[in-house]
């Protein structure tokens, strides 16, 4: 029992104690507030600036100041708009053409000739626009690239030499036979009558 009335008392001496050395320190915080305080407070509340934004040499060294974290300047991109384009490659190039003047012409007298109907077509590989024939493969048709090595001369309405630059098939051996498949450069050269006509009546002169 005295034992622990002694440990009681000990220990009431040293909380007093301890609250004797906080006293002082509640007191200076609950000291009120200092005109300077206020100002440091005031202070802190505004925006903080190692320069005044106003001048010139303010935003100069802002901008100064905010680059220079970067270890090499930024230079101006070149997107190479300005810059001259390359020249394709290019090779010379010489286009020939084989154009020959149709001319009426008499019709020739012989015995090598044969009459019928002729249509029109469009055209053949390399002779479009010009006045070119084909014939059926009994009388020589095939095709020939230009300059043809082979003409002959057909009339209708007056008579042209034309070469022969393909072969038609012309229903040949039937009923419905053409001697002759005209291109519309060739129709105009020997006929006056109407592409939309679609059928003339000519005669083919095979010697030429």
């Amino acid at each position: 029992m005295p034992d622990l009335l002694a440990r009681v008392a000990v220990r009431t001496i040293v909380f007093a104690v301890a609250l004797g050395l906080l006293a002082p320190l509640s007191a200076q915080s609950a000291s009120p507030v200092t005109a300077e305080s206020m100002r440091l407070l005031a202070a802190a509340d505004q925006p903080f600036s190692l320069a005044d934004r106003s001048a010139s040499v303010g935003r100069d060294r802002s901008a100064s100041l905010s680059l220079s974290s970067v270890r090499q300047p930024m230079g101006i991109e070149d997107l190479g708009l300005n810059a001259a384009l390359a020249t394709p490659p290019s090779a010379p190039m010489e286009a020939t053409l084989y154009r020959r003047v149709v001319q009426t012409v008499a019709a020739p007298i012989s015995s090598d000739a044969i009459s019928g109907k002729a249509t029109w077509y469009c055209c053949s590989a390399g002779w479009r626009g010009q006045a070119v024939v084909a014939l059926p493969g009994a009388l020589g048709g095939h095709y020939d690239a230009p300059p043809a090595s082979r003409f002959v001369t057909v009339c209708a309405d007056r008579c042209a030499v034309l070469p022969v630059a393909d072969y038609c098939g012309c229903l040949w051996g039937t009923a419905s036979e053409k001697v002759a498949d005209l291109s519309p450069e060739a129709w105009a050269a020997i006929s006056d009558s109407s592409l939309s006509r679609g059928v003339i009546t000519v005669t083919v002169h095979l010697g030429g």
